[in-house]
């Protein structure tokens, strides 16, 4: 609810170019990706000492994002935003390890996608409320958004709480034959090709999914700010349902087939966005929406099924997204200054050819993924 909020007064009230508002998300990211290895790490090491970092992260974020009304300028506005970065890459990182050691490994991909359906609903909700709101003061929006982030620290808490007897050692089900108890090891080549396919959906998806976005459907397609966030909520809600069926597809089959299936949807919403039209813009954003949160889930399952590391896989695999958005929301900026409008063809071409790419990547990595399970089984 504070981004788009955000967005506006620094587009409007500070008079920031494109570039501005697109660092905005770039500041973002750029802490959290700091945070979330270190914290992913400390994690695997202390994990009961860290199960309750997350409530206070979130409590910390209602004072936050109240600060946003006493900044008057671009560089305060970017301070605050990097200061969310950073309690955000403790809570996140922390909240997603939890939920994967609590849920079993036959339902696991399903878990993720419903809580990142919840964050999604979270952001359809926020969008719907500002959008309901856009006429009021900026304070009134962000007191709003301040008691969100509140009942958010309640309830990590309570997750917290709730996932203590789950904290012991790391092992794996038996599930293909493998031994209650063993340790987990994946394959560090097919970790390293999960990280790229994630940051290459960063780096698009930062546009379609960050601050500039807004922007856009304004400037652009002419949709006004209420409709901007309309249109962001409706493509939002649409991606739902595909997320979820693709993290399902991921609990049957695989994690790397999944990630085959969801590049692919990627590369098709990458090319429906190039087109300035609503209705081809709405299905691109909706398929590129829908491919991104089954990435997100589908790969956390991953971290934390297949790797002994996984609180350390889970912070790269956020970091590789948050830097991804940094260099995407940055380049996008720029571009669209120097551009303008012409600059969504540029960027979804380039957009289309990098799902293309990833598309190879996934296969590759389903490949010596199952080379690596093969050479263990044999070797026991």
């Amino acid at each position: 609810m504070s981004v788009p909020a955000v967005s506006f007064y620094t587009r409007s009230v500070l008079e920031a170019s494109a570039l501005g508002v697109g660092l905005l998300t770039s500041a973002f990211f750029v802490a959290r990706a700091s945070t979330a290895v270190a914290v992913g790490s400390a994690v695997d090491r202390w994990p009961k000492a860290l199960a309750f970092a997350s409530a206070p992260c979130f409590a910390l974020n209602a004072l936050a994002v109240q600060l946003y009304a006493y900044a008057s300028t671009l560089p305060q506005v970017l301070g605050i935003r990097f200061l969310q970065g950073v309690l955000n890459g403790v809570a996140w990182v922390t909240v997603q390890y939890l939920l994967g050691r609590v849920a079993e490994e036959s339902y696991r991909g399903r878990t993720y996608a419903i809580y990142f359906a919840s964050g999604s609903l979270g952001g359809v909700a926020g969008n719907a409320i500002y959008s309901a709101l856009a006429r009021e003061p900026m304070g009134v929006v962000l007191a709003v958004s301040s008691s969100f982030f509140l009942a958010a620290s309640g309830l990590a808490a309570l997750l917290a709480y709730l996932s203590r007897g789950f904290l012991g050692p790391a092992v794996l089900s038996t599930r293909r034959g493998r031994r209650p108890g063993e340790q987990r090891g994946g394959s560090a080549v097919a970790a390293a090709l999960l990280l790229t396919v994630v940051m290459g959906v960063s780096v698009f998806g930062s546009i379609l999914r960050g601050d500039l976005v807004y922007v856009y459907l304004n400037e652009v397609l002419g949709l006004g700010r209420g409709g901007a966030a309309a249109f962001v909520a409706s493509a939002s809600l649409v991606a739902l349902v595909g997320g979820y069926l693709l993290s399902w597809l991921s609990d049957r089959v695989g994690e790397y087939r999944a990630l085959t299936a969801a590049t692919s949807i990627a590369f098709v919403g990458a090319v429906c966005s190039a087109i300035t039209s609503p209705l081809a813009a709405l299905l691109g954003i909706a398929l590129f929406y829908t491919s991104q949160s089954a990435v997100t889930s589908v790969s956390r399952r991953a971290a934390v099924t297949r790797y002994r590391l996984g609180g350390t896989v889970l912070g790269l695999l956020n970091a590789s997204s948050n830097v991804g958005s940094v260099a995407g929301a940055a380049l996008a900026g720029w571009l669209y200054d120097t551009l303008g409008s012409s600059t969504l063809i540029l960027i979804n071409s380039t957009g289309a050819s990098a799902m293309m790419l990833l598309m190879c990547f996934a296969p590759l990595a389903s490949l010596v993924a199952a080379t690596t399970l093969t050479r263990t089984e044999v070797q026991k």
